[in-house]
């Protein structure tokens, strides 16, 4: 048996997945193709029938429509915390520090001794990545908290401010050409409006799990929350010096982790029901066939005149409409659509569904 110190050395995991995705995927792509979008459809259903503890009466294989529907939606909402997490790197990488000019004074300051590079990249990354992106975050979080009426402001003009200082501050280190900061700013600014995008969403899912919180944890928590996404942000823009591809497997990993922490991702199958009008939704008014209401179901919410207001539909397709009523007992009563004569929506945002 080979001694363990005389093994070949395993290699790194990130080479490992970068080296073998691309085999993969010319095998299986177009396999995965087919199958994934109605596995992923029939899963966000599942777990949204398992959630409210009921299963419609139809097979779901047969409405298949709704399963890629399903997909397309649950995708667009994590791809677009994936997109948010890599756009930002990508846009400072290729319209500033990978143009020529630019390159080559960055290559030459990383030309001296280990430290040397060490010291250049870690200021590499402060003034071009994290900074921006943490200063533009702590500035966004203290307009919500001190003064809400300004966010607006703050968040299109602050990063103007921050983009130009930073540019000035790459201009000196790096000794590049004049007008650098210039160039530096406008493609920053791009950056950190879509970095600004990206934790306005994470934000707006997270509040719902901080109000739960002890008052002591809220402001430590937003405070902290742009700085943690700043430093994710700033290692994938980081990776596009690898390989669009690094880019991507470190926004995908990051995107779903932080969309998991938030709430975001948690709540796709409420999101992506109510987008499809299958639920998930708010009812001012239910009217109901009298024939159904021929004993006091006042326990049950439905009022002397055969009505349900304030309720909320957790299903409303097939065979039978599922409903939560305002009441101080959660229940949740199926009635068969036939005895459903109408129903107004309400038009405001869905406390149980958020």
């Amino acid at each position: 048996m080979q001694k363990w110190s005389d093994r070949p050395p395993s290699e790194d995991a990130i080479d490992v997945l970068l080296k073998t995705s691309p085999v993969f995927l010319r095998a299986y792509g177009s396999l995965l193709t087919k199958i994934l979008p109605p596995l992923s459809g029939f899963g966000i259903f599942l777990l949204y029938f398992y959630r409210n503890h009921f299963y419609p009466s139809f097979d779901l294989f047969q409405f298949s429509s709704l399963l890629l529907a399903a997909a397309c939606i649950g995708f667009a909402i994590v791809g677009g915390v994936v997109f948010t997490m890599v756009a930002p790197g990508a846009a400072l990488f290729h319209w500033f520090l990978n143009t020529k000019k630019v390159k080559e004074e960055v290559v030459y300051a990383m030309r001296y001794s280990e430290g040397a590079r060490t010291k250049a990249v870690r200021q590499l990354v402060m003034l071009a990545y994290f900074g921006p992106f943490s200063l533009v975050g702590l500035g966004m979080v203290t307009a919500i908290l001190l003064e809400p009426s300004l966010f607006t402001m703050t968040v299109l003009l602050w990063p103007i401010l921050v983009a130009l200082g930073f540019g000035i501050a790459l201009q000196i280190r790096l000794d590049l050409p004049p007008w650098s900061f210039f160039h530096y700013g406008w493609s920053s600014y791009i950056a950190l409006m879509i970095f600004v995008v990206l934790l306005s969403t994470i934000l707006q899912s997270s509040l719902p799990i901080i109000d739960k919180l002890n008052n002591s944890w809220h402001y430590p928590i937003l405070w902290a929350i742009p700085l943690v996404i700043a430093i994710m942000v700033s290692i994938c823009s980081m990776a596009h010096f690898a390989s669009w591809s690094a880019a991507i497997y470190f926004g995908l990993f990051f995107g779903l982790l932080l969309a998991g922490y938030s709430g975001l991702l948690t709540t796709v199958p409420e999101k992506t029901i109510k987008s499809l009008g299958l639920g998930a939704y708010d009812a001012e008014m239910i009217i109901l066939d009298p024939v159904f209401c021929h004993r006091d179901l006042s326990e049950l919410g439905i009022a002397e005149d055969c009505t349900l207001r304030n309720v909320h539909v957790v299903w409303s397709f097939g065979e039978a409409i599922v409903l939560r009523p305002a009441l101080n007992e959660p229940y949740q009563i199926q009635i068969p659509t036939t005895f459903v004569r109408s129903l107004v929506q309400s038009t405001g945002p869905s406390p149980q569904s958020q």
